[in-house]
């Protein structure tokens, strides 16, 4: 970093510019979590997500571990632990403010080269970890990154992921989160924030008791390009409950969602979806649609998906379906000798595979 006398005046009054944002920020994230409270029923943006039962036993479970035993590699970097800060959530800055009292485990990556292999990224938990995972990729750079969670029987991680992409960067993220027993959970929350490169970012959720994803994505320059995806197949008693944002704060960025659900036996799928164009971020296209195959009367889904726009000449859509396995599908693959569980199979990867392949193309 160039020493004071080595800028000009310029440069220094826009240095002390951007010190006094982040100091200001800093102060109102502080406010913020000051006031949080932890969700209930009254918290929109918990409507269905039973934060009386799911939201305090996560908390309950974390402070229960207390603080992690082994090194916390992070734990000594102010800067990553403000950037924590200064993240958005989707009415969970409560629980936000508890997994910054346990931060310093996780992984920071500044990707300078191009990768020819995805990058690995994983975590166990076998009580309960707050991991804090973030990914800066340089200007022009092309990368790729997967994130793994795994818990064991009984076991929660609450997870933050800080994405950061340059102008002209491509980043392709998928995460994957997986349970094992009987009651495994999971919480995510994800901020992208995306200065004219092109990212895609791929979510999966399986064998957990419950999860909850709040996933903000914000475009800040023209020709900037998001594209979340999600494709989970839910059974048993399984509860998923998506939350996301894409907030364009300048014109000509375009961004797409599609998130996709295959529900089985009891599981309970919930999509609360907003897409928000700022005043003057004109030219703006956004997208965003929910589908979800309900192979059981008995699941259950929530789909609320929603627009807010402040600006003109926009192109922005958003749509939901939900409905019962096609039957011609199933009598057609019945018809010529394949088992009835294997077919039903057959046609929910079939479903799924609509936004994996759209996120790996």
């Amino acid at each position: 970093m160039d020493s004071p006398q080595n800028i000009s005046m310029e440069e220094a009054f826009a240095l002390a510019e951007a010190e006094a944002k982040l100091s200001a920020a800093l102060l109102e994230s502080k406010e913020r979590f000051s006031k949080a409270t932890m969700p209930d029923r009254l918290n929109e943006d918990w409507r269905f997500g039973r934060p009386h039962v799911y939201a305090r036993e996560l908390a309950a479970r974390i402070t229960a571990a207390g603080q992690p035993r082994q090194a916390a590699p992070l734990e000594q970097d102010d800067d990553l632990r403000q950037t924590e800060m200064l993240m958005p959530t989707i009415g969970s800055d409560a629980l936000l403010a508890l997994h910054l009292e346990h931060f310093g485990t996780g992984e920071a990556h500044y990707i300078e080269e191009n990768t020819t292999t995805p990058l690995h990224v994983s975590y166990t938990a076998a009580t309960a970890l707050t991991p804090s995972t973030f990914i800066m990729v340089a200007p022009g750079i092309r990368a790729e990154v997967e994130i793994t969670y795994t818990c064991a029987d009984s076991s929660c991680i609450f997870a933050t992921c800080n994405i950061q992409v340059a102008e002209g960067a491509e980043l392709r993220v998928r995460v994957h989160a997986e349970g094992h027993g009987t009651d495994a959970r999971c919480m995510l929350i994800t901020n992208i924030q995306n200065m004219g490169g092109k990212v895609a970012h791929l979510t999966s959720y399986k064998s957990l008791r419950w999860a909850r994803e709040e996933t903000v994505a914000e475009t800040y320059t023209p020709d900037s390009e998001t594209r979340l995806f999600s494709a989970n197949h839910l059974i048993g008693e399984a509860v998923l409950d998506q939350h996301t944002k894409q907030i364009h704060h300048s014109g000509g960025a375009t961004s797409d969602l599609l998130y996709k659900n295959v529900l089985a036996d009891n599981a309970t799928a919930t999509f609360a979806g907003n897409i928000y164009v700022a005043p003057g971020a004109h030219h703006t296209d956004a997208y965003q649609s929910n589908r979800n195959l309900m192979l059981s009367e008995d699941a259950t889904v929530n789909s609320l998906p929603g627009l807010e726009i402040l600006a003109d000449k926009v192109r922005c859509s958003h749509g939901s379906a939900s409905g019962p396995m096609d039957e011609e599908q199933l009598f057609y693959l019945l018809s010529r000798g394949i088992p009835h569980y294997e077919a039903h199979q057959l046609i929910a990867s079939g479903f799924l595979d609509e936004a994996i392949e759209k996120f790996n193309n």
